[in-house]
């Protein structure tokens, strides 16, 4: 089975598509991934986070070769854990600590910490590949074994009945989740709120004071930050790749009344946003077989009484 798992405006994992094939090989991939791109259409931006495995590379690749792509720092994770040693807890902390970094700098100072650590060679090729938004691969990688490890009890299945079940399940989930977003009363999910009450909560008493225009610096204990608000900008680099304002934004936000905190956040992020995705039929049917595309080659799998 091939997924493509995406994350919705609350932070839930969403099936965008899903592909059953014999053999997991880079024709296979490369297959799954074009039809995706077909359904996606040509225009739109994408990125991509994996598994470590070289056949979803060239599918990637043949698909989508000007895309972002990187790897599940989980696989990594789970790398570096075999090598070293499941007792070695030092090695694996540096590296989630890599992934934290919301900075450039801070991602290389990290790293490089990392490489200190941990001397043997296969390090310096692996954690190259930066690493960045840890919450949102984190929750990808779940979605992404969450949906593998419930379709998994029903590979036995006629391929016929493995559709529909899969077709009927997102059909059910879509349901639910729309039913969920009649009842938002905010502006924002649920999810994007309570990230940004945090962020007010930690700011409360952070100082910040206007430089010139619509830029800021917010002290905070022993460091200052600088803040763009019209260009949804912070030095801390959280702002920019989350989407949402990080607490020295919303510290800069309180000094100008007339703002809103809730439409600094990216618009993917709103109620609306959530409602549009999921208050319409989206999920495609199942065409019948007669349409179906069959591959010059095909295989032909007897049933277990026959072989």
């Amino acid at each position: 089975m091939y997924f493509a798992v995406a994350l919705d405006g609350n932070h839930e994992p969403l099936l965008l598509a899903i592909g059953l094939g014999t053999l997991e090989c880079e024709e296979s991939w490369r297959w799954f991934m074009m039809r995706l791109k077909d359904c996606l259409g040509e225009d739109i931006e994408v990125g991509f986070i994996s598994n470590l495995c070289d056949n979803i590379e060239f599918g990637v690749q043949s698909a989508y070769p000007d895309s972002y792509h990187v790897y599940c720092p989980k696989d990594i994770a789970r790398k570096i854990r075999d090598s070293v040693g499941h007792n070695n807890t030092e090695v694996e902390s540096l590296f989630w600590k890599s992934c934290n970094a919301y900075s450039v700098d801070d991602f290389y100072l990290c790293l490089e910490r990392l490489q200190t650590a941990c001397r043997k060679s296969p390090f310096f090729s692996l954690l190259r590949c930066p690493i960045y938004w840890l919450d949102d691969i984190y929750r990808f990688q779940n979605g992404h074994e969450h949906f593998s490890q419930k379709y998994a009890t029903i590979r036995e299945f006629p391929i016929t009945t493995i559709i529909e079940l899969i077709t009927t399940s997102i059909q059910s989930k879509y349901a639910e989740r729309a039913d969920v977003a009649g009842r938002f009363s905010g502006g924002l999910t649920p999810y994007v709120e309570s990230k940004v009450q945090k962020c007010v909560n930690k700011s409360y008493n952070w100082n910040a004071r206007c430089l010139y225009g619509d830029t800021y610096q917010v002290d905070e204990n022993f460091a200052t930050t600088n803040v763009q608000l019209e260009r949804r900008v912070c030095s801390c680099g959280k702002w920019q790749k989350r989407g949402i304002p990080c607490a020295h934004a919303i510290a800069c936000l309180r000094t100008r009344t007339s703002e809103s905190i809730n439409r600094m956040v990216d618009y993917k992020f709103t109620s609306y946003v959530y409602r549009l995705a999921y208050g319409s039929e989206l999920v495609n049917t199942i065409p019948s077989h007669v349409h179906w595309e069959i591959p010059n080659e095909t295989v032909v799998l007897l049933p277990p009484s026959m072989q």
